[in-house]
């Protein structure tokens, strides 16, 4: 018996698996393009995807392959042509299928390397600065990573609003600590993703990870995020005050927190030049926190490191997060539009029952909104993945 087997795809897919969905997985975990990924799942037929692997590689092989949905059969390595350790040539490209050679299955797909990516990716990369089309891009693959395992990353969010929920009934600490949690939360969200991403499993527990990680350091950048915010508010206060757009009698009057008494405080025309003075003041500190949760999560960097690096990520891609920023505000600009719209002809057609109609739209939003929060947060990954690690 050979010392050596090759991993066999039989061409079929485990009970309850979408094709399509196993070839993206199949194309994420080992970096492959889309299409090649699918033509191999989709073929239906028997495919070799390694030939000669030891023992403990050929059960790791099986693990990762059979996580994303694929029947693998390990068997006995097949003689090859040209030397032990050779594998098929590539058998398909843009004319079609290679003429057969002997020994050789027609077949056989693209060769490519199918080791499982390594727990340890050495140095973190310097982010590089990308084409305006990966921000969709960012968004498109966290939907990838969303859709293979729905049910767990719904179960995620659940568990962070609902523990949030409770936390905030805690007057004034309660809010204070929702930032400390944010990041921790944050981080468990980007270890399930890159577990996801490699290896084709995830668990709504995964939420939960970043206590048992680096959560000092995580909670630390809900700290200086916090901070943050506090100075960005009272440098717009400051400015507002100098330029005129408050007066100080009116900022006092803002101060018992009277909604009324804040309108009356601003000078006329004021409050878009206001609005437009913190989002200046504000963005700067949403990018140097954008990526922080995973840079520390998953590149052990310290908050402040993190943060650094992840405003200098979002600065040399502005363009890319401003697709970004823009495709997200578009969707949810159709969803608003659309759940209006629904509750508008619900109450015209139903009529004295529109209570009954408003409260079905209100149990079919929750997971919709859920899942915009949780492709929101998977795309804070895909991001890192593409800038810092360069593999989009």
């Amino acid at each position: 018996m050979s010392a050596f087997h090759q991993v066999v795809f039989t061409g079929r897919l485990k009970p309850g698996i979408d094709a399509e969905q196993a070839a993206q997985d199949f194309a994420s975990v080992f970096k492959l393009p889309q299409e090649q990924a699918r033509r191999l799942i989709l073929d239906a037929r028997e495919h070799v995807l390694k030939h000669e692997v030891d023992d403990s590689n050929a059960e790791r092989y099986r693990e990762v392959l059979e996580d994303i949905g694929l029947e693998i059969r390990i068997e006995p390595a097949a003689p090859t042509q040209g030397g032990a350790g050779a594998d098929a040539p590539t058998a398909t490209d843009a004319a079609g299928p290679a003429a057969p050679a002997a020994g050789i299955d027609p077949y056989a797909p693209p060769q490519a390397d199918l080791t499982p990516p390594a727990e340890d990716d050495g140095p973190l990369a310097t982010p590089q600065s990308l084409s305006p089309g990966h921000g969709w891009l960012w968004l498109k693959d966290a939907y990838a990573l969303f859709r293979s395992r729905p049910g767990a990353w719904l179960g995620a969010v659940a568990v962070i609003y609902l523990i949030n929920f409770v936390v905030g009934l805690v007057p004034l600490v309660g809010s204070l600590v929702g930032f400390l949690l944010g990041p921790i939360f944050g981080g468990g969200i980007m270890a399930g993703a890159r577990s996801l991403d490699r290896h084709g499993s995830v668990r709504a527990g995964m939420v939960l990870d970043g206590f048992s990680g680096p959560a000092i350091q995580l909670g630390l950048v809900g700290v200086l995020y916090l901070l943050g915010l506090a100075v960005v508010m009272l440098a717009a206060g400051l400015i507002a005050v100098a330029i005129g757009a408050i007066t100080p009698a009116g900022l006092e009057a803002m101060s018992g927190g009277d909604p009324e008494a804040a309108a009356m405080a601003l000078a006329p025309g004021m409050l878009t030049l206001l609005f437009l003075l913190v989002l200046a003041l504000l963005i700067p500190l949403l990018m140097a926190y954008w990526f922080a949760p995973a840079l520390v999560m998953l590149e052990h960097l310290s908050a402040v490191e993190a943060m650094r690096a992840s405003f200098r990520g979002c600065w040399i891609n502005l363009v890319p997060f401003l697709i970004y920023g823009v495709s997200l505000l578009g969707i949810v600009v159709v969803f608003s539009m659309a759940v209006g719209l629904v509750a508008l002809l619900g109450g015209i057609v139903l009529g004295p029952a529109a209570g009954v109609g408003g409260f079905l739209v209100l149990v079919v939003m929750v997971p919709v909104l859920l899942s915009f929060v949780a492709v929101t947060m998977l795309s804070q990954y895909t991001g890192y993945r593409d800038i810092f690690r360069h593999a989009g």
